[in-house]
């Protein structure tokens, strides 16, 4: 029942227990699968996003690009509500001060927001929509999870707090995690230790006899 995870590895950092209800052995009811699939609904509308290489000083583009996203998907959303073939069309013609063309004029110099160190004009970068794209960046090698350290797989990353979190981190962040078998709790009840550490009530024991923590065994 216990997982192991190598580290580093995208498994260890965004588990697919996190995201997917069919890969939870221990959601023991409706209404907790409910409340799972509520909140990944809710991460990947609000915290769930990926990096975006680029040069700094061209965060300007890629806000404009995002804002067509977001255009198109406002559109196309309300297209499908409304069952219309031709809508009323709309297109975001709006720039950051300070940026011509997609590029951001009015600033030379620019810092690493893990870092803090300068980061080379001709040196790729990394943004974060959910960070915005005014001045926020970072060197490739710094765009890590600030609660393990450990590099965003695939530039995936959690924005809370206005943090950069890997999946486990960031679930975790909201509800407690299993010391036994690894996964989300989301039941009401749970078994919590003095060191902070947390159960399913049925997980709080011995793995090899079954006899509760609280009770000493002889393994």
């Amino acid at each position: 029942m216990e997982r192991c995870s190598d580290a580093g590895s995208s498994s260890a950092s965004s588990p697919a227990y996190d995201q997917d209800p069919m890969k939870c052995q221990s959601l023991a009811s409706e209404e907790e699968i409910s409340s799972m699939l509520l909140f990944v609904q809710k991460y990947k509308q609000e915290v769930l996003g990926v990096g975006e290489v680029a040069i700094p000083g061209e965060g300007g583009a890629l806000r404009e690009a995002a804002n067509q996203r977001t255009a198109k998907e406002a559109k196309d959303k309300k297209d499908s509500l409304e069952h219309q073939d031709h809508g009323s069309t709309s297109s975001s013609t709006s720039s950051a001060t300070g940026s011509i063309n997609g590029t951001d004029n009015t600033k030379t110099d620019h810092r690493c927001s893990g870092c803090q160190g300068e980061v080379s004009p001709e040196s790729p970068a990394v943004y974060a929509e959910r960070a915005g794209y005014d001045g926020a960046l970072w060197h490739p090698s710094c765009f890590v999870c600030s609660e393990c350290g450990q590099g965003l797989v695939d530039l995936v990353y959690f924005w809370s707090n206005q943090k950069l979190l890997c999946g486990r981190h960031y679930c975790q962040s909201v509800w407690p995690r299993c010391s036994g078998c690894d996964e989300l709790i989301f039941c009401q009840t749970l078994h919590k230790a003095k060191d902070g550490r947390t159960w399913h009530l049925h997980h709080c024991c011995c793995w090899k006899c079954g006899q509760n923590l609280e009770t000493p065994c002889q393994h």
